[in-house]
């Protein structure tokens, strides 16, 4: 394989790697990798190096890189937003691949808040034809609620696990209070890193409308926050009503932390994605149209047994 540095973007303020395989096997198709919160472009405990060196080993190019102002990348002098301007950077970073390697199609492996980048940069961007979203946003149900007091219980004792629960009840009922009179967003506790997220209703409709548009998504969540996200299929659970959880794939690696810093962990989430890259992705990044329907048989979403 061949690994390059590269500065690029309007600004040229964005910095990247692109590993490129010397025999291509899926022509005009690129991996994207990017940071996980402020993590630089090698990703948590360099795996985002070891993603890009496997699909190139496997034919597939991979450019990982840092949005504007995070690892060796400048901030922008745009005044857009952070979100959109992450949107703009990852962009910029499929215009390049376009214009100097000719890659027209991209799936894209986001890690936390990358995962948030990756779906919304397939909103706008119809080159973004399928996602991997690790850890990504979690909105936990009734069963999910109880068994992470349970695991609290576990952990900490009764009597902390209900000054805990006290607290974190008591702090969502004034931030609803405090929603209610104000047009900002309410704060919660922190999953996976993030204390905001989007109304489960809006991120049901944002993927439904991905799948809908033909883009192949596969969630994986860890075993890192039990509190929050903690049997197999709690993600079927979150989302039925959304229509999508049929047509998408999605696992739960309980044995693996957020920030995967165990090799084992590390090793089994690249045997899944390999496995859902051959197995479904492959399929729609390999149509010329993205809007072109896919006259195989639905596939059932991925689980691990």
């Amino acid at each position: 394989m061949i690994e390059q540095s590269l500065i690029f973007g309007p600004e040229r303020h964005l910095v990247g790697t692109v590993t490129l395989p010397e025999q291509p096997v899926v022509g005009q198709v690129m991996l994207l990798l990017t940071n996980a919160g402020v993590i630089p472009r090698v990703g948590p405990h360099r795996v985002n190096v070891k993603l890009a060196r496997h699909f190139a080993q496997q034919g597939i190019a991979a450019m990982r890189f840092d949005l504007s102002g995070l690892g060796d990348s400048r901030r922008s002098t745009s005044r857009l937003p952070t979100g959109e301007q992450f949107v703009a950077d990852t962009r910029a970073a499929m215009d390049l691949a376009e214009q100097r390697y000719g890659c027209t199609r991209f799936f894209m492996i986001g890690f936390c808040s990358g995962a948030d980048i990756a779906h919304l940069t397939a909103l706008e961007d119809p080159r973004m034809r399928a996602l991997v979203m690790w850890d990504s946003y979690v909105y936990p149900n009734t069963k999910a609620k109880l068994l992470g007091f349970a695991h609290r219980i576990r952990r900490h004792g009764l009597a902390p696990a209900f000054v805990k629960a006290a607290r974190y009840f008591g702090a969502a009922l004034q931030n609803r209070k405090v929603s209610a009179q104000t047009a900002g967003e309410p704060e919660g506790p922190v999953i996976f890193g993030r204390t905001r997220m989007p109304p489960r209703e809006e991120f049901g409709h944002r993927i439904h409308s991905l799948v809908e548009r033909g883009v192949e998504v596969y969630f994986i969540y860890s075993g890192g926050e039990p509190d929050w996200y903690n049997y197999r299929s709690q993600f079927h659970d979150m989302f039925r009503e959304f229509g999508f959880v049929d047509k998408v794939a999605y696992d739960y690696l309980e044995q693996s932390d957020h920030t995967l810093t165990q090799p084992h962990a590390q090793a089994a989430l690249i045997e899944h994605v390999q496995r859902w890259f051959r197995g479904r992705a492959v399929k729609v990044l390999q149509r010329a149209d993205p809007s072109a329907a896919d006259t195989t048989a639905a596939e059932p979403a991925l689980q691990v047994a």
